[in-house]
């Protein structure tokens, strides 16, 4: 069986034993659960890596993920491309964690999956600070003072968080080669018209922008057929209607299209 799950931001709890029995799920040795991005298994190189790790390579099942915004993205681009299952991959534990680079199209368990991953990170207002600058300890007391969320290049925000134009053009050949039809989507954020449904939830019209990612998945709305869209990153667990569910911290089958979730009852706005 194939699980589904949202950002995780370190805290690995959910994929316990114990973090199962508070699911209502039981893992079976040959299952999978794919994170939706923020997975930050990958942060810094130090023990809590270590013993992360260590802890990930005793698991009996297999961890899929595709990349948030919240990732090291240095770190992980030090791991190689691999083919698994039909499409580009990273193993970053052995077969224990894995994972899915953007634009790729996967058969799992005779289901495919359309992934790709990353986004715009949201808590950036106080500015993105360099300390190879020489204004970084003035920047840094700035930002500090303003009471605003900051991050720091390369150590907190890696600017990879978006796509490139290659990453756009390799999905859009996969799922040309793929008829434009895949069982599940898998990604960190949503489409445009998905950020407005969230907003009218929020009743916070204009809080989420728009972006060359936010806009390409626009594109696929209307392109690719699927039976479900699974996302993470807004921190809810959500679905949006039959074909759109967020995940934050719930754990689903995903031929439940999360169906645990509660529902969003206002749906997606009229699109003129």
């Amino acid at each position: 069986m194939v699980y589904v799950t949202g950002d995780c931001h370190g805290d690995f709890r959910r994929f316990s034993k114990k973090g199962q029995k508070n699911s209502g799920i039981k893992i079976a040795d040959d299952d999978y659960i794919i994170v939706c991005g923020d997975f930050a298994l990958l942060w810094a190189k130090n023990r809590e890596l270590e013993y992360n790790l260590r802890w990930f390579s005793q698991l009996p099942y297999t961890v899929l993920w595709v990349q948030g915004n919240h990732e090291n993205y240095n770190m992980i681009e030090g791991y190689p491309l691999e083919e698994w299952h039909g499409g580009k991959v990273r193993h970053i534990v052995r077969d224990k964690v894995i994972l899915l680079e953007r634009g790729q199209v996967f058969t799992i368990e005779d289901k495919t999956f359309f992934t790709f991953g990353g986004a715009s990170s949201h808590d950036i207002s106080g500015g993105i600070l360099d300390r190879g600058s020489p204004a970084y300890k003035a920047d840094y007391r700035r930002a500090k003072r303003s009471g605003k969320p900051f991050r720091i290049l390369n150590e907190s925000w890696w600017e990879h968080e978006l796509s490139d134009e290659a990453e756009f053009e390799e999905g859009s050949r996969n799922l040309a080669r793929a008829g434009y039809k895949v069982d599940y989507v898998i990604s960190h954020c949503g489409s445009n018209r998905l950020q407005k449904a969230l907003e009218c939830y929020y009743m916070s019209p204009g809080w989420f922008g728009q972006d060359i990612l936010t806009n390409y998945f626009e594109e696929l709305e209307d392109k690719l057929q699927y039976k479900h869209w699974f996302c993470g990153h807004y921190h809810e667990d959500l679905r949006m209607d039959s074909r759109h569910t967020i995940l934050y911290h719930s754990v689903a089958p995903v031929e439940s299209g999360g169906v645990y979730i509660r529902v969003n009852k206002a749906g997606f706005p009229n699109q003129g």
